[in-house]
């Protein structure tokens, strides 16, 4: 078999790159940030889906965290273990990035 007729492989990178597009696609703001030990997940911020992707993770446990994460929410179920949500929601913080005009 010659190297034309093998199927390139995609690797993590381009994986992650690719499933992120997708998750764009379904209409999913992506957040990549450090989320100092919590699971990546998502929520909804303002009626938009927000998916959480944990920066300090390798490329292949971000591609794992994210691919448990839609599979999640395709099947309707919550990413987290917790029975319920938490008490009291965070403080505003009016100086976060993501409050910030694009």
């Amino acid at each position: 078999m010659s190297r034309q007729e093998i199927a390139p492989v995609e690797n993590v990178v381009a994986r992650l790159k690719r499933r992120l597009g997708e998750a764009r696609g379904m209409g999913f703001q992506v957040r990549i940030e450090p989320l100092d030990g919590e699971q990546a997940s998502w929520c909804e911020i303002a009626g938009v889906p927000t998916l959480f992707v944990d920066l300090s993770q390798t490329a292949a446990e971000q591609l794992q965290q994210l691919e448990e994460t839609l599979a999640a929410y395709l099947r309707g179920q919550p990413t987290s273990d917790r029975a319920e949500p938490p008490a009291d929601p965070p403080p505003h913080r009016p100086n976060d990035w993501s409050q910030r005009a694009a």
